[in-house]
């Protein structure tokens, strides 16, 4: 039974992660279709994480009071919505608020799923599950460039969010009918003012800001990168952008093991130095097949991070405290990493090109690292 309940959690992440890792391989033709230049393509996923930014605070806040499952329900149906109304949208005014929205179902997820996944898995195996859980994410990295690709060759590009929403609505299905709530602890709720004084938090949330960097951040820029600065076909793009991604999938699950051996502190340092190195020589790599192998590289070390950063969220925290730690945390992340990354690579890209944004960010990644100290 807790393999079949895993086994939910595991769709409800692809699901809840793919509605938005979707825009990425679509990115090119969104963008000439609108006109638009890559700052402010790179803007539509700054709206999707304001959204997914202020939801996952609000998870991390209320998903003790009104319940986890709840909470996840409502995040699904407005995801569901969203999703839907994406196929439909015309404007860049109309992209922002619907990216928004998808956003905001987007965030409530995760806070909501670790207190419940945690409930239901002993600590003992807590490495494990949560990677198989990250490998939904990993999953969807690799699998949604090749969807794209292959669905392009019939379909108009808005269908493909058609698809999206429909995925959603059979996962929340399945979520609401198996799944049981677990109690949250209200007499022990902890105050956001007390996670926000803590160092612990604040070190996660820095590193959590340039893992999403050099992962999702970098990850929804790529097509373009690709495309634009490199002259490479749409399709061509999106499958060697998809190929390169399957490589995460086995990390993290090999991540859930080797956390629970060696430590979370550790690990988190080995993957976020190796990351910031593998983006560094990313950005200078010039024959197309070495671009090739170091973004096969640069995304299997990356993944890595997020498993074992939720293992030390769900260790350096109680109860009581878990959903609003790992809320603000992936909070703080998200709008940052996420948010901003996306729009300064594009600005940078507009000004002189997308490889010296890159080798920025994979330095600054290197020396986040190093942060770890403080633990």
């Amino acid at each position: 039974m807790k393999i079949f309940l895993l086994s939910i959690f595991w769709g409800l992440w692809f699901a809840n992660f793919s509605v938005r890792t979707v825009i990425s391989p679509l990115l090119p033709i969104i963008e000439h279709e609108l006109n638009i230049s890559h700052a402010a393509a790179g803007g539509i996923f700054s709206f999707l994480s304001v959204g997914y930014t202020i939801s996952v605070l609000l998870s991390g806040l209320l998903s003790p009071r009104i319940g986890y499952k709840r909470s996840i329900a409502m995040g699904f149906m407005c995801l569901t919505i969203s999703a839907f109304f994406f196929s439909y949208v015309e404007t860049y005014a109309g992209l922002a608020v619907v990216s928004s929205l998808m956003g905001l179902g987007a965030g409530i997820y995760l806070p909501s799923a670790i207190p419940l996944l945690t409930g239901i898995i002993e600590r003992k195996n807590w490495g494990k599950a949560i990677a198989f859980h990250e490998t939904a994410a990993s999953f969807s990295i690799f699998s949604i460039p090749l969807l794209v690709a292959l669905v392009l060759r019939f379909f108009q590009w808005k269908t493909v969010f058609l698809m999206m929403s429909a995925t959603c609505l059979v996962v929340f299905s399945l979520f609401l009918v198996f799944v049981s709530d677990v109690q949250p602890q209200q007499k022990k709720s902890v105050r956001l003012a007390r996670v926000l004084v803590r160092r612990d938090f604040w070190i996660i949330a820095i590193l959590w800001i340039f893992a999403a960097a050099g992962s999702l951040g970098l990850y929804n820029m790529i097509p373009l990168f690709l495309v634009e600065e490199k002259g490479m076909p749409l399709e061509l793009a999106n499958t060697i952008f998809g190929i390169s991604r399957i490589g995460g999938f086995f990390a993290a699950i090999l991540t859930g093991f080797v956390v629970d051996r060696y430590g979370f502190k550790k690990v988190l340092f080995v993957v976020l130095s190796t990351t910031g190195l593998s983006t560094t020589v990313l950005a200078i790599a010039k024959p197309i097949p070495f671009l090739v192998i170091m973004l096969i590289v640069q995304a299997t070390v990356s993944t890595a991070f997020f498993p074992a950063a939720l293992v030390a969220v769900s260790k350096l925290t109680n109860p009581s405290e878990r959903s609003i730690f790992t809320g603000t945390t992936i909070a703080v992340g998200v709008i940052v990493g996420l948010g901003l990354t996306p729009v300064l690579l594009g600005f940078i890209a507009d000004v002189w090109n997308f490889q010296i944004g890159i080798l920025f960010l994979g330095i600054l990644t290197v020396l986040s690292s190093f942060l770890l100290k403080g633990i």
